[in-house]
């Protein structure tokens, strides 16, 4: 097999697939039967409810869609942790992270759904009918923090009604809160800098147990794993867990003691995960077999992720100016900005991975790249965020799908998106297995969010060196308009056809 970005003559040929939009990609992935929200509607996911992908929806469908929300909130609700079990990770109180069952919507999953669950059912101690998974850090804090924004925005009643759990017992939703903040605490008192760590229970679960959950991506600078045997910390792990701490506490006076345990959280993050020499955060931290903490100091767009928080809003302006002017910095520079959005890693530490992995330097998430932009509109930096918005709308526009994730080359242009015709022509051949959903629901929720931003709560005035900095960012970045007609996407968005290692073409 040619390496990474190699090139072969073939022909090519595939009808245009027709799109869908916004409002039709999110019926597609909506349950008929109150789940709330599929993670896809193409093949691995389509009759999935996966925590992580409901909340995400949710949070970008809460000012537009609050009944849906309202759905997702309950469903997720009732399929809260009950009882400790290492086979799926189960725990008092912690929040789900996948839910399959073999009949959806009142009728029989698919061969290939079939045979997924049969798989993971084996290995995480489904029954012949269902299939409950726990291996995730981020569900429960999102949890928390979803719902109380949602209680902020339509009023307290929903923390009154009751949803019946997995064990048959009745609780209100406020119940579940209370035990999701318990299990969080419990957690971070087990961590002896006071973070949220995970590590697997069960040797068959998933590894890393964040959203970036491919084998490869917690890695250290010298190209070796993390310790998937002792805790990891994820850096915006942290941003959502101080988010669900704040919020809770404001929300709820007899939570007041969340306060100081955000605090001391937000201060260890800095203190343990900033690299000064680097003037950038790391991805977080492993422990070595003896139990010895060690940075993972990696360059990757995860610490721009918690510019999608009160993070760095709760500080004290020098040191949000420090840290939000470094992350953007690094964000919108050459190393991580492509035609698509923003890399998972840092395209100079590309060579990490020996291949093309769907975490990394040569890949990015519209779902990351949308909750940057959020983040950057958060922080008094619109314009950049525009940047950001046109480029997951005109992927969209341009691959005629909402995609799970797209490939980048090294010069940023986006393979796969341009319309491909029958002809003799170039393909990048691409050492990588992983397909990328075309209708992922947190991408079609990311459009829905970019069309309907208007209707987010809007942020403060810039100041000066937030003016300033955006300015200065404006002038060095290559500028993206929203792009509608064919004439314009395909002279933007030409077509780069490629063929992954497992034949697939694109």
């Amino acid at each position: 097999m040619p390496r990474i970005g190699g090139v072969i003559k073939k022909k090519v040929s595939e009808a245009s697939p027709k799109r869908l939009l916004p409002e039709q990609a999110l019926r597609s992935v909506t349950s008929k039967s109150g789940l709330g929200v599929y993670a896809s509607s193409d093949t691995l996911f389509k009759d999935a409810v996966f925590g992580r992908d409901s909340l995400e929806v949710a949070e970008d469908l809460l000012y537009t869609k609050p009944k849906l929300v309202k759905n997702i909130i309950l469903t997720i609700a009732s399929l809260q942790g009950e009882n400790r079990h290492s086979a799926n990770e189960e725990e008092p109180g912690k929040i789900i992270h996948e839910y399959r069952t073999t009949t959806i919507d009142g009728k029989p999953i698919d061969q290939v759904s079939l045979q997924i669950f049969d798989r993971l059912s084996q290995e995480w101690g489904g029954s012949s009918t269902v299939m409950a998974y726990y291996g995730s850090i981020d569900s429960t804090p999102l949890f928390i923090r979803l719902l109380i924004r949602y209680v902020q925005k339509y009023g307290p009643g929903i923390l009154l009604e009751r949803v019946k759990l997995r064990s048959g017992e009745l609780v209100s939703v406020l119940e579940v809160l209370d035990r999701a903040v318990q299990w969080m605490l419990d957690k971070l008192s087990e961590s002896k800098c006071g973070l949220l760590e995970y590590v697997r229970i069960n040797p068959h679960g998933i590894k890393n147990q964040a959203w970036k959950d491919s084998d490869e991506f917690y890695m250290h600078a010298n190209g070796r794993h993390a310790n998937h045997e002792k805790p990891i910390a994820s850096i915006e792990v942290q941003a959502l867990a101080y988010d669900a701490l704040v919020l809770t506490a404001e929300l709820l006076p007899s939570w007041s003691k969340l306060k100081p345990v955000a605090a001391r959280l937000q201060k260890n993050t800095v203190k343990l995960l900033w690299m000064e020499k680097e003037q950038y955060f790391a991805l977080g931290f492993d422990h070595s077999a003896r139990s010895r903490r060690r940075v993972l100091k990696v360059s990757t767009a995860n610490p721009a992720e918690m510019l999608n928080s009160r993070f760095f809003l709760d500080m004290e302006e020098t040191d949000r100016q420090k840290y939000v002017g470094a992350i953007i910095m690094h964000i919108m520079s050459s190393d991580f900005l492509t035609d698509a959005g923003i890399r998972s890693r840092s395209l100079s530490e590309a060579n990490l991975v020996h291949h093309w992995d769907y975490h990394g330097s040569f890949v990015s998430w519209p779902k990351e790249t949308y909750d940057i932009a959020n983040g950057l509109r958060l922080h008094g930096f619109p314009r950049l965020a525009n940047e950001l918005f046109n480029r997951i709308l005109n992927i969209t526009h341009a691959s005629r799908s909402y995609p799970e994730f797209v490939y980048v080359d090294r010069q940023g242009r986006v393979l796969g998106t341009g319309l491909v015709s029958s002809h003799h022509g170039e393909i990048i051949l691409v050492e990588a297995q992983n397909r990328p959903e075309r209708i992922q629901a947190w991408t079609v929720s990311a459009a829905l969010g970019i069309l309907a931003r208007d209707k987010m709560p809007r942020p403060d005035a810039a100041s000066e060196w937030q003016k300033k900095l955006e300015s200065q960012i404006l002038k060095s970045i290559p500028h993206v308009n929203l792009l509608k007609s064919k004439k314009e996407l395909n002279a933007r968005y030409p077509s780069y056809p490629y063929e992954l290692k497992g034949g697939l073409t694109r």
